[in-house]
């Protein structure tokens, strides 16, 4: 879940994608991922929920030390 200043961070990105996109500012493959990566923002912006914070908890998760127990020797 995003705090409240994320969501305003992604909407103030979305605007910027979009208004590079639109304004022709730039052109071609650039507008185009301008314009996909405005969508993507507003969408989590919109949801208040990015995945990229899942991710970074399920590396975070994956990474903790593991404790191997010790084996007797005989």
């Amino acid at each position: 879940m995003l705090t409240r200043d994320g969501v305003i961070a992604r909407y103030i990105f979305a605007f910027c994608f979009f208004f590079l996109s639109g304004s022709e500012l730039i052109t071609g493959w650039c507008a185009t991922v301008s314009g996909v990566l405005g969508t993507i923002e507003f969408a989590t912006a919109v949801l208040w929920y990015s995945p990229l914070y899942d991710w970074a908890e399920y590396l975070k998760s994956k990474a903790e030390p593991q404790i191997i127990p010790k084996q007797d020797k005989l």
